[in-house]
């Protein structure tokens, strides 16, 4: 592996026929493993890519959702390659590649989104004509999907564990990605429904990463913002209260409840910037509230800085 890693590209096209096949054996090792595995798979293409970007494309289908999971992997790390040479013969094969974002196995979906995200960054003009196929399958994937919530015991407790948390966690950052990108080709109104949704998410990290959209998106579209105000008041007005005390609240609980508080106060210091006063009773409130409580002077500062 470190050779793979080490080797030049005129090294690696001496010995890439014969470690290509090794290399998807160990798709079905840990995760660790399986990466690695990928990352040598990624560099073996970027040396030879105009032979071996069909090789990974003809394993796109292939029945064993850990090789699919390796596939997707490893076209990730060739992003690294910023030659223009590369993104030419790269070009026809991408939107096949990604489009494992609607695969079955959830694992495959992840490593897709994460595939995804990287793409709007580092080549969001390859992606930039397929986002009309991409972005609803993304969009699919910040829903909260009861089927992957199971309950497991933990001791006299029963706790629930969301197996989709990391790849709806990874969708909303792929979201943010492109309203930085490609921000000209989404959709507004469905990109700031997704935005409200988020509010309402049950992981503190989702609700984190709205609140930076609505704080940038504030800045980018303004006025589709305005308009939206009074569907973020809500959410924004509970994440501002704090939790409830009670005998089983920890030190924890209150510190992750005071970075949200901040967080969510970035978000309404944006809107304040682009609201018509009296136009939203509700949120002329919170903004009442927010500028004459324990927040007041973070709070302002936030405003003379937007």
């Amino acid at each position: 592996m470190q050779f793979v890693t080490n080797s030049s590209h005129g090294q690696l096209e001496l010995v890439a026929d014969s470690l290509w096949a090794p290399l998807f054996q160990n798709s079905d090792a840990d995760e660790a493993t399986r990466n690695v595995s990928a990352a040598c798979l990624g560099k073996l293409t970027t040396a030879s890519p105009s032979k071996y970007l069909p090789q990974l494309q003809s394993r796109l289908r292939d029945p064993a959702p850990p090789i699919r999971a390796t596939v997707i992997a490893a076209i990730r790390y060739t992003f690294a390659d910023t030659a223009q040479s590369y993104d030419e013969l790269l070009s026809p094969f991408i939107v096949d590649f990604l489009l494992l974002v609607e695969d079955k196995d959830l694992k495959v979906r992840q490593e897709a989104l994460s595939a995804l995200n990287t793409a709007a960054k580092s080549k969001p003009q390859l992606i930039r004509e397929h986002l009309t196929t991409l972005v609803p399958a993304l969009y699919t994937e910040t829903k909260i999907k009861e089927d992957l919530i199971r309950t497991v015991q933990m001791g006299p407790w029963q706790h629930k564990v969301d197996d989709g948390l990391e790849a709806r966690k990874t969708a909303y950052e792929t979201i943010y990605t492109l309203l930085e990108t490609n921000l000209a080709r989404l959709d507004l109104a469905e990109l700031l429904s997704r935005v409200i949704a988020g509010l309402k998410d049950t992981a503190n990290d989702i609700q984190t990463l709205c609140h930076m959209m609505v704080f940038r998106l504030a800045q980018l579209a303004p006025a589709a913002v305005a308009a939206r105000i009074g569907d973020f008041t809500e959410d924004l007005t509970k994440a501002m209260a704090g939790p409830a005390v009670t005998k089983d609240t920890v030190k924890q609980d209150l510190e992750r409840a005071q970075e949200q508080q901040k967080s969510a106060l970035r978000a309404i210091a944006a809107l304040s910037k682009v609201n018509t006063p009296g136009t939203y009773p509700k949120f002329d409130e919170l903004i009442a509230s927010v500028s004459k409580g324990q927040w007041a002077n973070d709070f302002h500062d936030l405003v003379d800085k937007f």
